[in-house]
């Protein structure tokens, strides 16, 4: 049997391939792996939200095919939501539902680009950005977040890059990997980019309610005239830790918005009709009070977690946003990737290599802060 020949254009998923490395050392060690990789929140969600969803599932038409299109509850709720928490109108047009943010992000090259075309996308950062374009045919080109601008990307550096076969710049602020925060004043300088090369912009917002020390994400549609070129995607996955339910949107300009779905069409059957009306619950009757002490916990593990790093030798900045520590590894060791199977190996402790977000992550490593550290003391 012959397996296309696309699947050498990039590499297992990184948490798949750790995910197997871990049962390896389980199984010769004996001891159950502490596992700092993926950003998998292990929070239960709100009691509050879970009644719900219960009473949802319930539903006589809970079992029928949702549409293509998000219900009006959900489209409503998520405008409601972007006007109380941003101060931003939207419409019901202008709103999709999204198995999870990965998915919009992993169909928009089929939407925005054809072959031989390119995506701009940071460097280091999240392997979906570029790995699923090369499946189409898309290039991604990598602009720079560079550790003496705070893994910020420079207006000059993205600028550079841009060509004539660019059709999107993404941007991704709080960051995955780094934790990287930006204000309202710095997206806007970089959305300028846009319209100025006729160039759509992307803006991945998944980690707008995880930031710590007084820090209050914005979104790129605060940026006047942004939906002429914008969209952003939004996540359920974090804020309210419904990860494992894949749920997100996309908002934003409606002619990418029909395209996004026009390709989920052919792809998926659409968010099923219990999660759309949890969402929408969850949205416009938030537990705050659920929220916070999550919030104080992942807080309180990134110091935990922080301070178990630097024993290692490893230096990093605290971040302000995302569910993850971005640690320099020791100038003696050879590399990211033999510096953490050395420490699964040798201390039965996962964290992820920072060569897995890019060139630029070569000698770094990311540690999920979103990970019971009760018995941390057992293992480093």
């Amino acid at each position: 049997m012959q397996i296309a020949q696309r699947l050498n254009k990039f590499p297992e998923y990184v948490h798949s391939r750790l995910a197997n490395a871990a049962l390896e050392v389980e199984k010769t060690s004996g001891r159950k792996v502490l596992n700092l990789g993926p950003g998998s929140p292990d929070i239960r969600p709100s009691e509050k939200y879970l009644a719900k969803l219960n009473e949802f599932l319930d539903d006589a038409d809970a079992h029928l095919y949702p549409g293509y299109k998000g219900i009006p509850a959900f489209n409503n709720a998520v405008c409601a939501w972007y006007k109380k928490r941003f101060n931003v109108d939207l419409s019901p047009d202008e709103v999709l539902p999204l198995l999870g943010g990965k998915d919009g992000i992993a169909h928009l090259p089929l939407a925005l680009a054809d072959e031989g075309d390119e995506i701009l996308v940071p460097n280091p950062g999240y392997p979906p950005f570029s790995e699923p374009s090369l499946l189409f045919g898309v290039s991604p080109m990598y602009y720079d977040l560079a550790p003496e601008r705070g893994f910020k990307p420079s207006v000059a550096d993205i600028e550079s890059k841009i060509s004539a076969r660019t059709k999107y710049l993404l941007l991704n602020f709080p960051s995955n990997p780094t934790g990287a925060v930006a204000n309202l004043e710095e997206i806007q300088e970089l959305a300028t980019l846009a319209p100025k090369h006729n160039i759509a912009l992307i803006y991945d917002n998944a980690y707008s309610e995880i930031t710590f020390d007084g820090f209050v994400a914005p979104s790129i549609l605060q940026v006047p005239g942004s939906k002429e070129y914008a969209i952003e995607i939004g996540s359920f996955s974090k804020t309210f830790s419904f990860a494992g339910y894949r749920m997100g949107w996309a908002v934003g300009n409606r002619d990418i918005i029909a395209a996004l779905q026009k390709v989920k069409s052919q792809m998926d059957s659409g968010m099923s009709l219990p999660l759309q009306r949890l969402g929408a619950y969850a949205l416009t009757n938030m537990d705050m009070e659920w929220h916070q002490k999550m919030l104080e916990s992942y807080k309180s593990r990134r110091d935990i977690i922080g301070a178990k790093l630097k024993d290692l030798g490893l230096t990093f900045e605290i971040p302000r946003g995302s569910l993850y520590l971005w640690a320099k590894i020791p100038d003696t060791a050879k590399d990211s990737e033999t510096f953490c199977m050395q420490l699964l190996k040798e201390k039965q402790v996962l964290v992820t290599p920072g060569s897995a977000f890019g060139s630029h992550g070569e000698r770094y490593i990311r540690a999920s802060i979103c990970a019971n550290v009760e018995s941390i003391n057992d293992y480093l």
